[in-house]
């Protein structure tokens, strides 16, 4: 992976946009506070894209969060060298590259192989043990797959320190790995059965890689990162809340989720019939194909349809908090099952298989490679520190200093809301658009320190 400056070097279309930023490694200190404080925010790698003078832009799916982002880089003294706009997706893919997921994953399951155990290291010296993780790269179940990632191995260092603390953690885990597989393109005939189907939810077993042990068993890890421990802990869910890939599926009855369909439905109809004036009637709206219909949608400005939500007929976001804040009990019950995948536990009982979610932590910092102490929690471990929070009076609320979408002088085009347990606030919840308005909006949640405080007890 090329450096913020050596792309910088590259004969590029002048103006162009191309260059995609998903770390926090370029060499403007203040762009890497800013990198880190979106990814952070969103939970998506790549946040910014820059040219070839070094002018930058935030994404587009920062859109409605902009007047936040600035008062933020107000308040921290920071100078961000912008392009001509602030916000715009540039043309990456055409000249920059974006570093996948996957890499960081099979990186993890490559050092694990090597039974790699380190600490912070300097830029030389990581360079040495990228080279050695590359060496097991077709070594890794699945991997082969993929061939193009094995290129984004090199200089990757901030995926480098991520994947160590990862390597350290499972090591401790796992101290004798025979064979390690990366399921980001399916799950191997020897570790397919411990992928049940459960509900709507595809791959419920959301291991990221699985290490084979000498003892015979598995152990499946969910992989997430973030740079430093003082850092906000990634989302703990980033998924669809519509369509055919919707969370809700699962955790809300049938006719709910129809409403909450319908409701969508009728939006964006009238945000169509309002932009078009009268080129199209409402009801021929409907009457289109997914194709046609996206094909409108596309057409108009991401402005105005941040706009239309903040609109007061906005009612798909409207009836999206109303039927999640009336199915309190059974829908928080089952968004924690969801999330930290506890229905796992009865398919795992002869013991051949352990699960765990694990948070990698790391980041490069000048000449050095930082490792932190990984985060780890073990399914069991996970469901005992839950009881008493399916034992409590679960409520959600609207979150406290928030206002939502359609409501005068609403800041962000979201549904903010709070999962409390007995009157104590565990989880924030937000509902947004992220880039295209064809996909489905997301359902993200964040652990406040009162949540995370539960499982501390139970180590």
């Amino acid at each position: 992976m090329k450096s913020f400056a050596e792309h910088q070097s590259i004969n590029l279309i002048e103006g162009a946009f191309n260059i995609g930023i998903a770390s926090s490694d370029t060499d403007n200190k203040d762009v890497n506070k800013l990198v880190k404080y979106l990814q952070n925010k969103s939970g998506s790698e790549l946040v910014m894209v820059s040219n070839s003078k070094g002018q930058v832009k935030v994404r587009r799916e920062f859109t409605d969060d902009i007047k936040d982002i600035l008062a933020w880089i107000e308040d921290n003294g920071l100078k961000i060298p912008w392009g001509t706009t602030k916000i715009g997706d540039g043309s990456v893919g055409e000249g920059g590259v974006k570093i996948s997921e996957s890499t960081q994953e099979i990186m993890v399951a490559a050092l694990v192989l090597n039974k790699y155990k380190g600490g912070t290291l300097s830029t030389e010296e990581a360079v040495k043990v990228i080279d050695n993780a590359k060496k097991k790269f077709n070594k890794v179940q699945g991997a082969s797959g993929r061939p193009e990632l094995l290129d984004q191995f090199d200089s990757n260092f901030n995926d480098l320190a991520t994947a160590i603390s990862s390597s350290n953690a499972i090591l401790k885990e796992v101290p004798n790995p025979v064979k390690a597989y990366w399921t980001g393109q399916g799950w191997h005939k020897d570790i397919a059965k411990y992928n049940p189907k459960i509900g709507n939810i595809k791959d419920y077993n959301s291991s990221d890689i699985v290490v084979k042990s000498s003892n015979g068993k598995f152990y499946g890890f969910s992989l997430k990162k973030k740079g430093a421990t003082k850092e906000a802990d990634p989302t703990l869910i980033n998924k669809p809340i519509t369509g055919e890939k919707s969370l809700l599926k699962d955790i809300m009855s049938s006719s709910d989720v129809a409403q909450l369909e319908k409701s969508k439905d009728l939006f964006f109809n009238f945000g169509l019939e309002k932009y078009y004036k009268g080129q199209h009637t409402r009801k021929q709206i409907s009457q289109m194909s997914d194709k046609d219909r996206n094909k409108l949608i596309n057409g108009v400005p991401t402005k105005e349809w941040s706009n239309l939500l903040r609109n007061p007929r906005n009612v798909f976001f409207r009836r999206a908090e109303s039927l999640i804040a009336k199915n309190t009990q059974e829908f928080v019950a089952g968004f924690l099952n969801l999330v930290f995948r506890t229905d796992l536990e009865g398919y795992f009982e002869g013991g051949e298989f352990t699960f765990y979610l694990l948070t990698g932590i790391g980041r490069k910092k000048g000449d050095q490679v930082v490792v932190e102490d990984a985060k780890t929690s073990e399914l069991i471990k996970t469901i005992d520190a839950l009881k008493d929070v399916y034992d409590s009076k679960l409520t959600v609320d609207r979150t406290s200093g928030k206002l939502q979408a359609w409501e005068p002088k609403a800041g962000a085009a979201k549904v903010f809301l709070t999962i409390s347990s007995d009157g104590v606030p565990l989880l924030d919840i937000e509902i947004r658009y992220k880039g295209s308005y064809t996909a489905n909006p997301q359902f993200q949640a964040m652990a406040t320190a009162n949540f995370k405080q539960l499982f501390k007890k139970k180590k």
